[in-house]
């Protein structure tokens, strides 16, 4: 049941992504958000694997802790 329940919270969030595009006239600007949200995707879709890599790897012991000098 939670699955349905974040399936239709998914669907709706996106039909309404879709709509706010589509209201979107200027092309340029749309393709500025095509852009923007292709990073975003990139940019979840590194964590995700860096994450998945820092869970299997033994040698890394415990978990990623910030480094000194690190930026983000």
């Amino acid at each position: 049941m939670d699955d349905d329940v974040a399936s239709d919270r998914r669907r709706r969030e996106e039909l309404g992504l879709i709509k706010a595009f589509l209201g979107i006239r200027d092309p340029s600007r749309r393709q500025r958000i095509l852009e923007l949200a292709e990073e975003l995707a990139d940019h979840a879709a590194s964590e995700t694997a860096g994450l998945a890599f820092a869970s299997t790897d033994a040698s890394l012991g415990d978990a990623p802790r910030d480094r000194p000098g690190r930026t983000e």
